[in-house]
């Protein structure tokens, strides 16, 4: 029996490309221009110039006058609740994605980093004796308040453990179909059903937030091939939208991001830890 193959980013980008079930990509913030208030203490501007442009802009706190201008793409999970992702030109290996929420003036950002070959090629039991994870993929999560100083009553995302226990189908296309399995705060199990993946398992570590009822943004960070996922998973709708990101090939070059949305079923629920 051939064991199943681990491919890199770009061919699984590749795989879901064909009639995905991704949310369409909206224009609604176009012409709008955004201060984002972050915890850190960072005012960031962000103006979009249209459709699929924005610029930014630090205006205060570390970095103050950086800026750029990138390309973005926005979908809308739900009413006054965006998903904004673009790749930060400036920095290597470097994406950023936002969940807006223009209706309590929140949000949070992720902002993930892919590592260097030398990063990656080094081995688990070398990680575990330099007390790093066995994931090099890089993930910083931040809140804040939009268009308002960030206070301390000002709702943000929180972490939460709503999703854990539940075992979670996603279809991505009728050719890519996944299983999650939620474990506890720190890892899920994931493994392909059907597609460019199919055999493939793994457990590797994430991170979960609480956006709204029964929508969570939901991170994971993958260790073999390194990448990083990022979707937001509404279990009204039964939906999910966002992105996956690594390398094109496995030569640590050219980056591969891409949009990704599923249908969800919920198979099973066991009681959490």
């Amino acid at each position: 029996m051939t064991a199943p193959e681990w491919i890199p980013v770009g061919a699984l980008g590749d795989a879901f490309l064909p009639e995905n079930n991704c949310l369409p990509p909206v224009s609604d913030l176009a012409g709008r221009t955004l201060n984002l208030h972050f915890e850190n203490g960072w005012v960031i501007e962000h103006a979009f110039t249209d459709g699929e442009r924005l610029t930014w802009r630090i205006t205060a706190g570390e970095g103050e006058a950086s800026q750029g201008e990138e390309r973005y793409v926005a979908t809308r999970p739900r009413e006054d609740i965006y998903f904004v992702d673009f790749i930060k030109s400036g920095e290597r290996a470097t994406s950023v994605s936002l969940v807006l929420d223009l209706k309590r003036r929140s949000f949070i950002a992720v902002i993930g980093q892919l590592p260097t070959a030398e990063e990656s090629m080094t081995s688990f039991i070398t990680r575990i004796a330099q007390g790093k994870e066995l994931t090099a993929v890089d993930a910083t999560f931040l809140r804040g308040s939009i268009d308002v100083p960030l206070t301390p009553d000002q709702p943000v995302p929180e972490v939460t453990r709503d999703l854990l226990g539940k075992r979670v189908e996603y279809i991505y296309s009728p050719f890519e179909k996944y299983e999650h399995i939620y474990l506890n705060d720190h890892y899920y199990a994931w493994r392909c059903l059907a597609g460019s993946e199919k055999g493939l398992a793994d457990t590797d570590a994430c991170h979960y937030y609480k956006i709204a009822d029964n929508l969570y943004l939901f991170v994971w960070r993958e260790k073999i091939v390194p990448t990083l996922g990022i979707v937001m998973v509404d279990l009204n709708a039964m939906k999910t939208t966002g992105k996956i990101v690594g390398y094109e090939n496995n030569d640590f070059g050219k980056l591969r991001n891409f949009t990704v949305g599923a249908r969800a079923r919920v198979i099973s629920v066991i009681p959490a830890e």
